[in-house]
Order: structure tokens, then sequence, then C-alpha cells
């Protein structure tokens, strides 16, 4: 099996090792990596342009910006697979697994029938579903060609391995009924369902196929050719009577009407909500959507249940056949199927999201309805279910989804629910390219402050504060909280305490405009009593400010109830965030015996985080405790490569001091020298004075106990330099702790 797959059939997917990628939201991005993966040759980049792009577009900067996006989808180390020059671009698929090349190049009759399945099965839906460019026409006109070609290569499929499991009627009857589906009014490919089920000893199945096959052909204004018909006698004819067992038997000759067609009134609208809610309709929903009262619904559903149109089983009211549910969806006119999806989809959606089920359901309804908003609102809705229970990679693809349809839509509304859908595809995974993405997220947020939009705004530059913090831009990350905040000065008085606790817990957690800081959260604690609301960012920037001013009981109480609010409202970064900060205090107390507790739990968290520096901290944080344990450094040093693989600097620094720490404590001077030095150059970059601080105090005990007297003399001095600064009150308590050394004084 190849370790990147390309499925082209439903929607666009792309599969490294087993793992779902993020698609770009673009849909033209996709449908060029779709458009080169159908072609052997390389294209010319005049041809590209002139397919996807238009003239005021600037094309060639379009087709530059896509190929930049597929590089880093398609490529991996040491296999570069998009190949571009000056004059044209091509797409290497050798080692590419793509689901319809696989579909036309499958040989019916000389390959093994399991080799079959395997091919029928990976038919998820049309060539590129979704993704016509119905604006782009040669685009559109070779989607279109593709579309069909597949089609008919998947109903030749099926009609082979139909063919080649006749003598086993069970195994070739879910390839008859898929080959029905593709091919509703191809006569052949029903008679071959209408046999198998007579096979199978399922006459009431079979005579519904029947019926149903010749009223397809009569409203399409088809001539039956008589296959049908000719298949139901042979069937009848070769089995002699069928049995008849209460799961299959037929409605007694004296009821009138038999078959759906019957349906009238009340039951008839009953049914036709059940179809919508199908394969499952369940009766309490049924009441909510439908507007019917109780007794009309339970009287309706008697009726269909006497008729075995539906039936009762362990898990609930289902549909007997899931025929009759199609028919009846397909009989209703497509606006009112709209409204009434629609109207399923608001049902739900005031409803608090419980499991992934009910997400699903919610956004199929949503997208079914035609309203591209209340589409978009839900996948917003399940992708933030989908972060609660960690199910990060469903939270993707949600977000993706929710890209896509926004792409059709303008103004306001596309912009606010862009930041939304970022927001959850941050949350989900750290972003390829993080810096485009800051930048983009910050465009947005702009024209959300120029449309009036604060609270978006506002979410969009915490957003690009957070990414710019976490890879190192610490100035960048100062600028865009306070922009933050400036830009909810006028907005109502939530938005406002969030802006402010969000802004004073990032302040301090780069320990910037600290005074800055107190005064938001002391504004921001006001209005949060008066208006009787609580938010997560409020204890986390108090706890921060307490840690900073070496008051540890308090910061640790802050950081406890920080966590109980991140839970509660499904925020497990910020959860995740409460706990690490907690492990600090527990390393500079020295309990390593309660911090390998902490770690415990972080690892635990970290494994159904996203894919980012959480997990690699959380395995060094346990290694460092087991080193201070057990007195075994091995452990630490091998988890330190993946966590400098995260670029996690800050956290890469705050577990190299105090791994140097205990080096000291073990009289492993060179190590604690080396570990300080390189935590020392991250504190730097990252500007953080109170690590710098500590880095220096370390550094210059390592000097004395190496005889290096220029070594103690500088280290001491830039200490001394820092220590006069706002930094941590903890950090300079060990600073002075070292400097109090009698041996420290000596050499002074």
């Amino acid at each position: 099996m190849n370790a990147l797959t390309l499925n082209l059939l439903g929607d666009l997917e792309v599969i490294r090792d087993g793992q779902v990628l993020a698609l770009p939201p673009s849909k033209k991005t996709r449908a060029l990596l779709a458009y080169l993966a159908r072609h052997s040759r390389p294209l010319s980049r005049e041809h590209l342009c002139d397919l996807l792009w238009e003239l005021p577009d600037d094309p060639r900067g379009s087709l530059r910006w896509s190929l930049s996006k597929l590089r880093r989808l398609m490529d991996t180390p040491g296999r570069a697979r998009l190949m571009a020059d000056r004059r044209g671009v091509g797409l290497d698929t050798t080692d590419i697994d793509v689901d319809v090349a696989g579909l036309h190049a499958v040989q019916l009759t000389a390959a093994a029938i399991e080799t079959l399945e395997r091919t029928a099965c990976r038919y998820r839906g049309p060539f590129l579903e979704g993704l016509e460019l119905a604006n782009f026409h040669d685009f559109h006109g070779w989607c279109l060609a593709e579309r069909e070609a597949a089609l008919r290569a998947q109903t030749t499929l099926l009609a082979a391995l139909v063919e080649r499991l006749v003598d086993t009627p069970e195994r070739a009857l879910p390839h008859a009924h898929a080959w029905v589906r593709l091919a509703p009014f191809d006569e052949a490919a029903r008679a071959e369902l209408v046999r198998l089920l007579l096979a199978l000893h399922r006459p009431r199945d079979a005579e519904q196929q029947l019926q149903l096959g010749v009223r397809l052909s009569r409203e399409a204004g088809l001539q039956p050719g008589g296959q049908l018909l000719r298949a139901w006698r042979e069937a009848k004819q070769a089995q002699g009577p069928l049995p008849i067992s209460t799961d299959t038997a037929l409605p007694p000759r004296s009821t009138p009407n038999r078959g759906l067609p019957a349906l009238e009134g009340d039951t008839l609208e009953v049914m036709r909500w059940a179809a919508l809610l199908a394969p499952a309709p369940d009766p309490a929903t049924l009441g909510q959507v439908s507007g019917l009262d109780t007794n009309r619904i339970g009287i309706a559903l008697e009726f269909a249940e006497r008729h075995q149109w539906l039936s009762i089983s362990a898990e609930g009211l289902r549909f007997t056949h899931a025929e009759a549910a199609t028919e009846l969806y397909q009989a209703i006119s497509p606006a009112r199927r709209q409204a009434m999806h629609r109207r399923i989809a608001e049902w739900l959606a005031a409803r608090p999201l419980n499991d992934m089920r009910q997400a699903s359901s919610l956004v199929h309804h949503a997208h079914a309805s035609g309203d591209l908003e209340l589409a978009t609102r839900a996948v917003i809705e399940a992708g933030r279910y989908c972060l609660r229970i960690l199910a990060n990679q469903d939270a993707q693809r949600f977000a993706q989804r929710g890209l896509a349809l926004i792409e059709d839509m303008t103004g306001t509304r596309r912009i606010c629910l862009a930041l939304e859908l970022h927001d959850i595809l941050y949350s989900a995974a750290p972003l390829a390219d993080w810096e485009s993405g800051a930048g983009e997220v910050v465009a947005l947020a702009e024209l959300a402050l120029e449309q009036g939009a604060l609270a978006h705004a506002r979410l969009g530059y915490q957003l690009a504060s957070h990414i710019r913090w976490a890879h190192g831009q610490w100035g960048d990350a100062h600028e865009q909280a306070l922009q933050a905040e400036r830009a909810t000065r006028c907005a109502g008085g939530r938005e406002q305490v969030i802006a402010m606790a969000e802004t004073a817990r990032c302040l301090a957690m780069l320990e910037r405009d600290l005074h800055r800081a107190v005064e938001l959260l002391s504004e921001a604690r006001e209005l949060a009593i008066q208006l009787r609301i609580g938010h997560p960012a409020i204890p986390l920037a108090q706890g921060l400010l307490s840690l900073h001013e070496d008051r540890f009981d308090k910061a640790a109480s802050y950081f406890m109830e920080a966590r109980t609010l991140c839970r509660a409202m499904g925020d497990r970064l910020g959860e995740f965030q409460a706990l690490e900060t907690q492990l600090l205090i527990d390393l500079e107390r020295d309990d390593y015996a309660r911090a390998r507790e902490r770690c415990a739990l972080l690892q635990e968290l970290g494994k159904r985080l996203r894919d980012g520096s959480e997990a690699p901290y959380a395995a060094a944080a346990q290694a460092l405790c087991h080193y201070a344990l057990e007195d075994d450094p091995a452990p630490f040093s091998v988890a330190l490569v993946t966590l400098r693989h995260a670029d996690a600097r800050h956290r890469l620094a705050v577990l190299l001091l105090q791994a140097a720490r205990l080096d000291l404590s073990r009289a492993r001077t060179e190590s604690a020298r080396h570990r300080a030095s390189e935590a020392l150059e991250h504190a730097r970059v990252l500007e953080r004075l109170s690590e710098q601080l500590l880095a220096h105090a370390l550094l210059a005990e390592c000097a004395q106990r190496l005889g290096d007297t220029a070594g103690w003399k500088q280290h001491t001095q830039a200490a001394e330099a820092l220590a006069r600064q706002p930094v941590a009150g903890w950090a300079r308590r060990r600073w002075q702790a070292l400097l109090s050394q009698p041996a420290a004084e000596d050499e002074a």
C-alpha cells in the first residue's frame, strides 16, 4: 500500500500514512491538484492559468500561491512529487494511490473477486463531488467527462461483480444495490437485484423493487424492455412457492392500496419526516419537527408498523426496508425537502451536541437545507464539539468543509465565519505554514474591525497572538494582544470582559507591560462580577501574575479554578496550559512526586490534543521527573530531541533550566553548563528576562565550580543587570540564593 493516497471519488481527500491531511480551503487549489493528478505529463502554466483563473485575478500569481500550498501537501522529505519550472507543472503519481486511476485500471475478468470488491468500495461518490467550478467552462467540461467515465467504470465493475458472485447471492446483493443506486433507470441492474432478492427468499423486497422500477421508467417516459418482469417470473418459476416469514410477509389481500402509494394524510406526513430521519427515526424527534401532536403521530406509526413499513427493534424505530425510505424521500418536492431539512437542522442546533452521530446529523440536515450560512454554522458547532471530545481530525475536516462553503459568500458574515473556522483549525492542529496563517487571520481581523464586527476582530487578533507566541514571535504576539483589547473598547459587556482578560493573560505570559495587565485584569474582574459571567482567561491571568509575584499558593489556586472552567467550556488547550503552569510550581518547589502525578495528567491530555508541542513537552517533563527521582538522565535527553523538533522554545527553555538545576545537585557540572547555555539561547530569542536571569545564574554557578573566573564574572554581571528589571519574583529569589553562597562571595 502506498504511503500517499489521493481520493478523487466523492469529496477530494489526501491521506498520508493513514492520516487524513487538511486540504487548502481554496476550491481552485484543490481543483488544480485533481487536474494534475489525472494528467501523466507536465502541463503549461498558460494552460493552467486559462483553466482556473480569470485575467483580473493575476492568474500567474494565483497559480504560484496554489502550487506552494500543494507542494506542502504532496511533497515529503526526500521525495518531491510536484514538479514545476518556468514553463510547466506536473505531478508525479508513480507512488500515489489514486482511487479513480485504480478504478479505470482494474481487470474485470482477470482480477480476484476480493480485488474487485476493494476497488468497488472505494467509490465514495461522483468524481470531485462539489468541485465542478461551473463558471470555468473548460474545467467544468473536463470534470463532467471524468465524472461520467468514472460512473461508467463503477457500474461496469458492479455488474461484473454481480455476475461473478451469482452463486453466492448474499455476497452479491450489496453490489446489486449499489449498482441500482448508481443507475436507477437501468432495467438490467434492477432485474439482477430482483433475482437476488428472490434467491434470498425476500419476495416483498423483490416486489417493491419491481414496482419501483416500473414506476420510475413510466415517470421518465422510458419504454420497459421486459427484463424486470422476466426476471420476476423466471425466479418465481425456478424456486416454486417461496416461504413467507413474519419478516417478509406481504400485507393481507384484503388490505386496499398495498404499498407506499396508499399513504395519505397524517400517515404520509409522518412517514415523509421519518424518511428524512432514516434509517432510525426517533418518535420524539418526529413530534418536534413535524408539528403533529403525539396522538396523531402514534396512530400514524401504528398504521406504518402494521403494514411493515416501520419496525421496532432493540435499536428503536427503523424502516423495515431502506428502499422504502429512499422512495418516500425522493417523492418529496425539492423545495419542500429543503424546508424540512432546515426545520430539522434548526431543531438540532437548539439542542446541545452530545455525540458524533448528532453532530453529523446536524451538518447533514443544514447542508441539505441549501442555506450556506446555516450549513457553515452547523459545521462550526460540530467542529467545536469535536474539539471538546478531542476528535481533532474530525474537527479539522468540519472546519475545512466550512471554509469551502463560505467561498461563495461575501461581506461581514463571510469574514466572521472564516475567523471562527480558522479558530477551530488552529485548535485542532498546528498550522503547517504558521506565518501565512497568522497573516491571514490578522487580515480577516482588520476586515472585521472595518465592518464593526468587534467580537470577531478580537477573536482574530487573539488567535494571531497565540500563533505568534507559540512560534517565538513574542514582539508581534504582544502587539496583537493589545490590538485585541483595543478592538473591543466599544463592544458589549461580555466581549469586553473576554478581551481584557485574554489580553491580560497574554501580557502575563509574555512578561510584557505587566502594569497594563494588572489594570486590564482588574477592570475585567469588576465587569465580570457586575454581569455575573465567568471566563477561564480571568483566573489564568490572575495565576500568571501571582506566579510572577512569587505567590505560589495563590497562583496554584487560580490555575485550579482555570482548569475547571476550561474543562467546562471544552477549552482543552487552556486546560493543558493551566496544568502546565501548576507543574512549573511543583518543579520549583522540588516536589517531584507531585510533579510526576501532574505529568501523567499532561501526558494523557497531550496524546489526545492536536499534533503540536503539547505531547512532546509532557513526555519530556515526565522524563525530567524520572531523572529527579531515579537519578537516570538518559530518558530526558532522548525526550528533548522530540521537543526540539516541535519548535517550542519556551517550553524547552523551562525544562532545560530545571534539568540544569538537577545536574548541579548531582555534580554533573558540564551537563548543567550545556543545558543552561541552550536555555539562554532560547530565552534571548524570546526576550524572556526571567529565563535569561535563571540561565545566567546557573552558568555563573557552573563557571565557579569549573574554576572559570572570567565566565563567573561575565554571567554574574549579566544576572545582576537582569535582576534590576521586572523579572519574576521566583527567578530573582533563585538568583539571590545562588549569590548568597559563601564561595560565590569569595570569588567576587
